[in-house]
């Protein structure tokens, strides 16, 4: 029997093919013009003189170079200059790093007049002749095409022009500096430089039409595909299945941790890269990669900077800034549980352990990865929300399910590469609605069907250029490629082989999910392609679901970079397919007992690997964290041995039932019938995973006791709920005036006090004020150069020579002393006395005189807990494990004094606390005052230098007791602060240098990792090589370091700050903004991507 037709409904369905149609194709339309379309562009310029003088300006450029730049100036000019000469014009201070290799210098000499740029002396006259000549000048104009250098009002020759078609040639600008007295003629002077600003866009009323026209076409079409879909008859089904909202027990597990999670569970790799960009893109107008990449935006991947920068408007607290993770993380296992495994079929869906299972892999694998601020989050649920709609669209056959996953997918992927994890999904899933377009051709059409899907699938291009255009963005990603890491596909292999190196990358949080997911992968394909199909399982969806993770696995080969921390994406698909693979190895689908004990023996195995690892979290998330730098052990023996030996066991029973089992009844071979131990049996992923997941939890329970008085992530948010949201800068404690704080010479029995040289020499030998190497560096930051480096400025105050680095290591260099006491380079500025045993041939040993506490030990002040000295060489200290680590031997001697001025001595010598235990370099030495004797009020130093090798030396200078004030009080929350990407998070409170008009604030303070991740991560990546603002302030600022220490946990090198000072006198440029409209196709000239 067939339906009557309907004339009032097939009207409605032609009206919405036609509508499908023309509104799905004018959706797709308005989406691939929007990337076009012309654009509302900023325009800032930089003009020199200003104010009517000449006077230094600073205009640091993001992009380093200008989109264009000419510049003139009269050689009259150098008559105002001193004989021996100066600089006329230059686009960086001299005492800048390498200024002369990345600007531009029009200098006088007493010879000769020059221009150079980039190093390259473009022109040079002479000066007497040039001084004399009327309507001389040096002009220079760079743009797009390269940079021509002239000298008019001389004589043409062949050295008075100079071009060089290379726009690489543009010099950086940090300002414009220059000798000349302010009074000095300013006729004929001139530069002008057109500042990078092609990112800083908005919609003009074109663009923005077209965008709201799309998007309403868009919902249009989906509209009429939703009608087209309902011709089948079968009405529309629940958009929620029933028992959608039950609450069951994984429900609950999951709950409770992810929210504890949420509260004292560990950052993730780059959140501090990313609120900080966030921070920044209000005013930058865009979202500026910063760090790195010449200032190019970090689209058209990273719409979530977007939306975490509406966030920081309201609030910079970890909690809140970390709620769309948890957020995701719930609605991650929501659709799991509720629509992922029940599509895998009733034997998955009825399976408690599958289920389990599926809830410990996700939080094995979300709390390592996801509970930060990266795209990972989004994308693992984005892509479960594709796959999701996928399979409805299968299942119901029909198409707007499909199109809904187009619109997850394209959202998804514009999260960051990983995101092709979504399109893996589309693709898995193609061929069965392929074959359901097929089947409605006739029906429907072609076009009423796929023109929405278009629509759909393209409307993601109205977010991610909205403001931006196509010309920008592509000459942006050229400038990320160049700068780079940009690896292959074919080093794929690579991100798999740092997850079991034993670093950061390769801890045991991150290994175990990742791996039982891959075991889990392997087991689940052999058991599909097996004769004997597990009943109750979906075949089809499940192939599906392993399509995804290969496919996965296959396009993440394409992504630039291959660290470990974009596994998170797989924390929804590979709990999902634990969850499968698990009821698939229970006694109900897999009847061989031996089977699902080699099952149980790979589970282990996995576990051993996971285990080699050790339980290192990421920056501060490892403070107090148990086995943080070492494999996790029982009684000293590695927990990966009682694995691996528990593997051995297990796969011995197994081979055991491999040769047994052949002779005996069917009950027993399959399990239904147990005896002795083995009545005790229970599927292993569940619980391994569970007990993953508990210890995961207790470390940071136990961490947050351990650092009870000091700083965790459990302290941090339990105040920033109360409003306190300043994270870490709360619990350092900054030593703001070092040298104020040096103490006094005492004067004792009966003689007046000396004065400090004498005092820090009382008992001498060997000590001497030039026994110091010049290895001794005194700042981490002060590393060896590049012997083809050559510095043409005046660098801010360094040790000299070449360095040593923080792990103590030498360079190749021989050290030699300082010849006198005033040569020798002190840290933090201190201007005291120092002695120093290096060069001594002899058993060296020192006593210094007593100094004056000003307080008894037990009555020191709260905010004075210490005696701090400056330091350098071997020394015994103890460590941040509370170990006294080898070295030359000082201590701090204790007495009081009596009221005729007798000195008794009281207590024990007292070891220091080292922060940089097995250093050389200069560092502060840490005295606690609260383990000194209550009655004494005067120390002195003992110092033993009793080694016989060349660099068994030590060097120290007088005691200090400084008073000690939070970082949040000194730095404040209105200075601009070159916060370096990894602590970002921690210091919400210090507001990041910024980004205004494509131009760089200049920031006062920086605030730095430890020693060895500035070393590695932050000083490399955000170098000026590669764009990063250290390319600036190298050339504009010199730094001193600022002795620092974090509450309660002396030991700990939580990071550095320093203190900036600028070179030159100068102030910031005024500048000329406007805006006009450009082709979003405009491209003014190459960007820099290489070198300065």
């Amino acid at each position: 029997m067939t339906d009557t037709p309907n004339p009032q409904r097939e009207t409605r369905y032609r009206t919405a093919k036609i509508a499908a149609v023309v509104a799905g194709l004018l959706g797709f339309l308005m989406a691939c013009l929007t990337p076009i379309l012309p654009i509302d562009q900023r325009t800032a310029e930089l003009q020199w003189p200003q104010n009517d003088a000449i006077t230094n300006v600073t205009a640091p450029l993001v992009a380093f170079v200008p989109i264009d730049v000419s510049a003139s100036v009269p050689c009259s000019l150098a008559s105002s200059l001193p004989r021996e000469g100066g600089v006329l014009m230059s686009t960086l201070p001299t005492k800048g790093r390498k200024a002369t290799a990345r600007g531009l210098f029009v200098r006088a000499t007493p010879d000769t007049i020059d221009m150079v740029v980039r190093d390259v002396v473009l022109l040079s006259v002479d000066r007497d002749v040039a001084e004399r000549t009327a309507g001389c000048a040096f002009t220079l104009t760079g743009d797009g095409s390269g940079v021509t250098a002239k000298i008019t009002g001389v004589p043409a020759s062949d050295t008075s022009t100079f071009a060089v078609p290379d726009p690489d040639m543009r010099p950086q600008i940090t300002g414009v500096f220059s000798d000349l007295p302010s009074t000095a003629p300013r006729d004929g002077l001139n530069l002008h430089a057109t500042i990078d600003t092609r990112f800083i866009n908005s919609p003009t009323p074109l663009k923005l039409a077209c965008i709201v026209f799309g998007i309403l076409m868009t919902l249009v079409s989906l509209i009429a595909l939703g009608v087209l879909d309902s011709r089948d008859g079968r009405g529309h089904k629940r958009f929620l299945p029933a028992g959608w909202f039950t609450i069951r027990g994984p429900d609950v597990a999951v709950f409770v941790v992810l929210v504890a999670w949420w509260l004292i569970g560990s950052n993730t790799s780059d959140d501090g890269y990313n609120i900080t960009v966030a921070r920044i893109t209000s005013e930058a107008g865009y979202a500026d990669n910063y760090f790195r990449y010449f200032g190019v935006p970090q689209d058209p991947f990273g719409w979530h900077f977007q939306v975490l920068s509406w966030m920081t408007h309201i609030s910079v607290a970890t909690p809140w800034l970390r709620l769309p993770s948890l957020l995701l993380g719930l609605l991650g296992w929501w659709i799991i549980s509720r629509e992922g495994i029940p599509r895998l079929g009733r034997a998955v869906r009825n399976s408690s352990a599958a289920v389990w299972a599926g809830a410990t892999v996700f939080l094995a694998i979300w709390m390592p990865y996801n509970n930060g601020i990266r795209p990972e989050p989004a994308e693992a649920v984005g892509a479960l929300l594709t796959w999701a709609c996928v399979e409805r669209a299968i299942a119901t056959r029909r198409l707007l399910p499909y199109a809904f996953a187009t619109i997850a997918a394209a959202f998804t992927l514009a999260l960051a590469p990983g995101g092709l994890m979504a399109a893996a999904a589309l693709i898995a899933g193609l061929r069965p609605v392929v074959k359901g377009v097929v089947s409605r051709r006739k029906r429907d059409g072609l076009l009423p069907m796929l023109a929405p899907i278009a629509a759909a699938g393209s409307a993601v291009l109205f977010m991610i250029f909205y403001s931006q255009a196509l010309g920008p963005l592509l000459e942006g990603n050229k400038v990320a490629t160049d700068v780079g890491p940009t690896e292959q596909w074919w080093q794929e292999p690579q991100r798999y082989y740092w997850l079991v190196l034993n670093t950061g990358d390769g801890t045991f949080p991150r290994r175990f999910g990742i791996l039982l997911m891959i075991l889990a992968l392997v087991v689940a394909i052999f058991r599909l392609v097996s004769s004997r199909h597990p009943a109750g399982v979906a075949r089809a969806p499940f192939w599906r679901l392993i399509g995804i993770m290969i496919g996965t696995m296959f396009f993440m080969s394409f992504t630039p970079t291959k660290w470990t921390h974009h596994f998170g994406i797989y924390a929804t698909i590979g709990a999902l397919l634990v969850a499968g693979t698990t009821a698939m190895m229970s006694p109900t689908l897999l009847r061989s007992r031996r089977n699902r004990t080699f099952f149980a023996a790979s589970v282990l195995l996995v576990t051993a690997v996971a285990t080699a690892g050790s339980n290192m979290w990421w920056y501060v998330g490892s403070y107090g964290i148990p086995w943080w730098d070492q494999p996790i052990a029982i009684a000293g023996i590695n927990l990966s041995w009682f694995a691996l030996a528990a593997t051995f066991v297990v796969a011995g029973v197994g081979l055991w039932f491999h040769f047994h089992d052949d002779y005996v009844d069917d009950e027993v071979r399959t399990g239904a019938r147990r005896s002795g131990l083995m009545r005790f049996t229970f599927s292993p992923i569940p619980v391994i995973a569970g007990l993953v997941v508990v210890f995961m939890l207790g470390s940071f329970v136990k961490g947050a006791w351990v650092q009870r008085d000091s700083w965790s992530w459990a302290k941090s948010n339990a105040r920033a709920l109360t409003g306190d949201e300043c994270g870490l800068a709360n619990d350092i404690l900054v030593e703001a005036d070092p040298n104020g704080a040096v103490l006094k010479p005492a004067a004792v029995n009966g003689r007046p006090a000396p004065t400090a040289a004498a005092a820090l020499g009382s008992t001498n030998s060997g000590f001497t004020a030039d026994g110091v190497p010049s290895t001794a560096i005194i700042d981490p930051l002060d590393q060896k150069k590049d012997d083809t480096e050559q510095d043409d400025a005046v660098a801010p105050p360094t040790a000299g020579g070449d360095a040593v680095d923080e792990s103590g290591s030498e360079t190749e260099a021989t050290p030699v002393p300082e010849k006198t006491a005033t040569t020798v380079k002190l840290p933090y500025g201190l201007t005291t006395p120092v002695l120093g045993s290096y060069g001594s041939k002899q058993v060296s040993e020192l006593t210094t005189g007593w100094y004056d506490l000003g307080f008894e030990a037990g009555q020191a002040p709260d905010a004075s807990p210490l005696v701090s000295v400056a330091a350098a060489g071997s020394i015994a200290a103890f460590d941040d494990h509370g170990v006294l680590t080898e070295g030359r031997r000082v201590v701090a001697e204790y007495a009081r004094r009596d009221a005729n001025g007798r000195v008794t001595p009281v207590g024990a010598p007292q070891a220091p606390v080292d922060a940089f235990a097995t250093s050389s370099n200069w560092r502060t030495l840490r005295f606690v005052l609260k383990d000194a004797p209550p009655r004494a009020s005067l120390i002195r130093l003992h110092v033993v230098d009793d080694g016989a090798a060349v660099n068994d030396w030590v060097a120290i200078t007088p005691p200090r007791v400084p008073t000690l004030r939070t970082l949040n009080d000194v730095v404040g929350r209105t200075d601009p602060v070159f916060l370096d990407w990894m602590p970002g998070l921690v210091f919400p409170c210090q507001r990041p240098m910024a980004v205004r008009n494509g131009l760089l604030e200049l920031p006062k303070w920086r605030i730095m990792p430890d020693a060895e991740a500035t070393r590695k991560n932050t000083q490399t990546w955000q170098d000026g090589v590669n764009g990063g603002p250290l390319g600036i302030t190298e050339g504009l600022l010199s730094y001193t370091l600022v002795p620092t220490y974090q509450r309660n946990n002396w030991a700990r090198d939580w990071g550095g700050l320093e203190r900036f000072t600028p070179l030159v006198t100068a102030t910031p440029a005024d500048i000329v903004t406007g805006r006009h409209t450009v082709s979003g196709l405009s491209n003014p000239a190459p960007m820099r991507s290489k070198g300065y």
